[in-house]
């Protein structure tokens, strides 16, 4: 273990790495090698991990196990690919536990799902899970809301009145980490009110693909109700998402949910450019509802596929390929079908030009840095001659 008698700060996350569910993975990506080297006072990642079977065993595959005998839990759980100090909450949390009560500062990089999943396993209150994190929260970064999400599973699915139960103390434990926070940090496109900061996520434009003529679209996002999957039921389709989810998420919806030409390719992330390089997809079904930011539209758009996008998503931006229902994007999906390649090279290339405002790592890292090395008034950024004082 790391010499934890020197000062160090503590940030905790969901997924890192190949331990991936999705977008979040990709934001702690960045922020592992864009932010974390900047930081004045030394950093530990811990990463709560979900105590289901399945995944425990997936995230397994992907991390070291430190026999340490002798010690009082004897074994550690890290990955050491990752250049930052790290631990998961692995075999149990009596590691992390203890790596938190001794931290000088304490950041939420996520909300920790986990332990509201852990919490209502055992019928805990919201106050009940709060409490795993008996102490100060100097920062929170929320990725999405789990009352717009929420709201928008009750709309589509059927739950039992245990359930919706669950999914309220899931709002309350949420909300109660961003009130409790000294710093609640909002991710999204567009300003939310209850936070004290919005700082956008960041998305550099890399490889800025040519469009291709395929009329077949394209999924690449996680199997969840908001992300209207079943726009695609009518639509030839291919999707890049977690095939158990795939056949649990439409159990229990109020209407009936038929796909008559769909293919699931089983998401992992190291499948992400293979899937978006291929030509056998043209169009990108991107139409989700309350969508933060959206990784996975703007890498469509990186790569050359031409979104359907829901009528919400980033309003000030003029696109007119846009949705809120399964008509409204069947009609779009027949729009775009009939566009020529180079239709589709114009609307792409307006689309990055107006995205490129969220493409500045540089801008995107102090705006996290001027909090994380926040020292009374002062703060340090990486253009400063040098730190201002030590921490």
């Amino acid at each position: 273990m790391i010499n934890l008698n020197e000062p160090y700060d503590v940030y905790v996350a969901t997924e890192v790495g190949n331990v991936s569910n999705g977008g979040i993975s990709k934001w702690i990506d960045d922020w592992v090698n864009n932010v974390a080297p900047y930081l004045i006072v030394k950093p530990i990642l811990l990463i709560e991990v979900e105590q289901e079977d399945e995944w425990i065993n997936y995230v397994k595959q992907f991390v070291d196990v430190i026999h340490r005998p002798g010690s009082s839990w004897e074994y550690e759980y890290t990955m050491s690919q990752l250049p930052i100090a790290n631990y998961f909450s692995l075999p149990d949390r009596r590691t992390i536990d203890m790596i938190i009560k001794g931290a000088r500062k304490f950041h939420l990089l996520s909300y920790p799902l986990p332990i509201m999943m852990y919490g209502n396993s055992k019928n805990w209150s919201s106050e009940k899970m709060r409490k795993v994190y008996d102490r100060k929260i100097d920062s929170v970064c929320i990725h999405s809301l789990e009352s717009q999400t929420l709201k928008y599973q009750q709309k589509l699915k059927k739950f039992t009145k245990k359930s919706l139960g669950y999914q309220q103390k899931s709002i309350n434990f949420q909300n109660t980490l961003i009130k409790d926070s000294e710093m609640s940090i909002w991710i999204g496109l567009d300003n939310e009110k209850d936070f004290n900061l919005n700082i956008p996520n960041v998305y550099e434009f890399k490889y800025n693909l040519s469009a291709n003529s395929s009329n077949v679209v394209g999924f690449p996002a996680r199997c969840e109700p908001r992300k209207n999957l079943h726009f695609l039921q009518k639509i030839k389709s291919i999707a890049l998402t977690s095939e158990s989810s795939f056949k649990e998420t439409f159990t229990d919806y109020k209407n009936k949910v038929n796909f008559s030409n769909i293919i699931i390719e089983d998401y992992r992330v190291d499948k992400i450019d293979d899937f978006y390089r291929r030509n056998d997809w043209g169009i990108s079904h991107s139409c989700f509802e309350d969508e933060p930011f959206g990784y996975s539209i703007f890498q469509s758009i990186d790569y050359g596929k031409i979104p359907v996008i829901h009528k919400n998503w980033c309003k000030d931006m003029k696109y007119p390929f846009r949705a809120s229902t399964q008509k409204q994007f069947e009609k779009q999906i027949a729009e775009i079908s009939n566009l020529s390649v180079e239709d589709r090279n114009t609307y792409l290339g307006d689309l990055r030009n107006y995205l490129s405002q969220y493409s500045s790592v540089e801008k995107w890292r102090d705006s996290l840095l001027s909090i994380y090395n926040q020292d009374g008034d002062q703060v340090w950024l990486p253009t400063s001659i040098s730190p201002s004082k030590s921490v």
